[in-house]
């Protein structure tokens, strides 16, 4: 299982695809808060994390 996992997002502020940093060792479900690199607004992830370490955003929303 890799160290970390990145997981693509659409940033509901500014529109920008990004991608933000997951440790899969860190639990199957997550939540993160980070801002956009592009326009620092902070968001709220909810991430899934499947059996082969992958990381999929389930929802970005604004803080």
């Amino acid at each position: 299982m890799p160290l970390e996992s990145d997981a693509t997002y659409a940033c509901p502020s500014c529109g920008e695809i990004n991608a933000v940093g997951v440790d899969p060792t860190a639990g199957r479900r997550q939540t993160l808060v980070e801002d956009c690199p592009v326009c620092c607004r902070p968001l709220v992830f909810a991430i899934v994390v499947d059996a082969d370490g992958d990381a999929l955003v389930e929802t970005v929303e604004r803080e």
